[in-house]
């Protein structure tokens, strides 16, 4: 309940809390929060009742989704960015994860990025460590960012806790950007680093196996106008060591030598299209993933797919920005959940395999910016796949300072 407490008074605070503090030598230090709270009610029967059955059986305490009951505090995150110089700087953002639907008053703190920054030129500049996996639009820009997105509902496939897209990575990107036009340019972003964990959830910063991933990014932007588009191609390729696990439910030992392990090839390709316009805004991004098994018992590759579709008609209301929306998410798993996602680390020594669901969500609401700092939502949600109810109506406060 303190955490409660304290959080809602930083919220109302937040507005004369923002930070710019400068060094007689010229550092500067900013600091920024973003957080969001939602309440709701769901309604109807599962979705899908076989998945439901197969979740609340096999299915991942923790796995995240927003048809939750009552009052949810997602957390806040806090961001500080340190410039030692005009090209130089640091920005590390940890995450206060409060009660996620769970109904257990308590805190989580998670190191969500800690890296440095080097600029050399507007062609080329370098980060490394503890950061964004470089994939797409929405994991670049949305993740963890309610008060950004229109939608109360946030982006599934992209959160931790899921297991299907790497969110976050430790290593080095190398970017920049170059201008065709005054109005049209193209960015890059080149990443190298530590492959995934043997099991999805697993820390990010997990140093238990060798290997790599390897990223790139390609988009296109152009300003016409009040219009800005983005146009984009991602594609990712890594390897991973973990352990063939056939069963849900099942427990294995994999320090045993009776243990089955596995290499994988996960090769994904995001394609992204961002437009930002007067009148609406869109964003269309389809990510296709392909895991390939090149030493290991399980007995075929496998796809996942990741869909996510969004319209929202900007209007005005006193003078503020006043947008109904409507979103299209739809997650497509392996029948098995294949050889990866449904994995789970019991403790450093045993592995289990959950059960991870299909999903086919839209989403209808009006997002209303009631101060530069804060929007409100109003969504109602109707699942036409997955273990979750069917529907769901959600109110929620998202702020950024």
């Amino acid at each position: 309940m303190k955490f409660v407490c304290a959080l809602l008074l930083l919220i109302l605070v937040s507005p004369a809390t923002l930070v710019n503090a400068q060094s007689d030598g010229g550092v500067r230090i900013k600091f920024n929060g973003f957080g969001d709270i939602i309440g709701g009610v769901p309604f109807g029967m599962p979705a899908n009742a076989n998945s439901a059955t197969l979740f609340n059986k096999y299915g991942d305490y923790e796995y995240p989704y927003e048809l939750r009951r009552g009052v949810v505090l997602h957390g806040l995150d806090l961001l500080t960015s340190v410039y030692l110089t005009d090209n130089i700087k640091m920005q590390a953002e940890v995450n206060l994860e409060g009660d996620i639907g769970s109904g257990k008053d308590e805190i989580g703190v998670e190191v969500d990025r800690f890296f440095i920054d080097y600029t050399i030129s507007d062609h080329f500049g370098m980060q490394a460590g503890l950061m964004y996996t470089p994939i797409g639009y929405i994991n670049r820009n949305l993740y963890s960012r309610a008060w950004l997105q229109n939608a109360a509902n946030f982006y599934q496939a992209v959160e931790q806790d899921a297991g299907l897209i790497q969110s976050h990575f430790v290593g080095g990107t190398a970017y920049g950007n170059y201008k065709i036009t005054d109005n049209n340019g193209i960015s890059y972003i080149l990443g190298l680093g530590m492959p995934r964990p043997s099991s999805p959830t697993q820390p990010i910063y997990y140093f238990g196996q060798l290997g790599y991933q390897a990223t790139a990014l390609v988009e296109f932007h152009t300003i016409k106008g009040e219009s800005d588009l983005k146009i984009g191609l991602s594609g990712y390729t890594d390897q991973i060591h973990t352990f063939n696990i056939p069963n849900y439910g099942q427990i294995v030992d994999i320090t045993s030598p009776l243990a089955s392990p596995m290499l994988l090839q996960e090769t994904g390709f995001d394609p992204y299209v961002v437009l930002k316009s007067k009148l609406f805004d869109v964003i269309v991004e389809d990510d296709y993933v392909l895991m390939n098994v090149l030493k290991g018992d399980y007995p075929r590759t496998t796809t996942m797919n990741y869909l996510s579709a969004e319209v929202a008609f900007n209007g005005r209301l006193k003078g503020k920005r006043f947008a109904p929306y409507v979103r299209y998410d739809v997650i497509s798993l392996p029948s098995d959940t294949g050889p990866y996602y449904g994995l789970r680390a019991i403790d450093n020594s045993h592995f289990t395999k959950d059960y991870s669901p299909d999903m086919k969500t839209l989403m209808v609401g009006i997002a209303y910016d009631i101060a530069a700092f804060n929007r409100i939502k109003l969504e109602y949600i109707h699942n036409f796949d997955g273990p979750f109810m069917s529907d769901g109506v959600f109110v929620q406060t998202a702020f950024g300072f």
